[in-house]
């Protein structure tokens, strides 16, 4: 994804580049879109079942639509 289509609150998939756009990949992470500066992307991710508290910076480009 690009930077300027990222809004907070937005739901996201992270697909890791060993994943090679494999968005079954068992390493994708589901999150939300918690902010955003000029270079990446602040997401909150699920793990087993729940939301952190703190988000991840993460890079725009590993982002897709789920």
């Amino acid at each position: 994804m690009n930077l300027e289509d990222i809004q907070p609150g937005m739901s996201v998939l992270y697909v890791p580049g060993h994943a090679h756009g494999d968005v079954k990949h068992p390493d994708c992470e589901h999150g939300i879109v918690s902010s955003k500066n000029d270079v990446n992307v602040f997401v909150r991710y699920y793990k087993n079942g729940m939301m952190q508290h703190v988000a991840q910076a993460t890079s725009p480009g590993d982002l897709e639509k789920p």
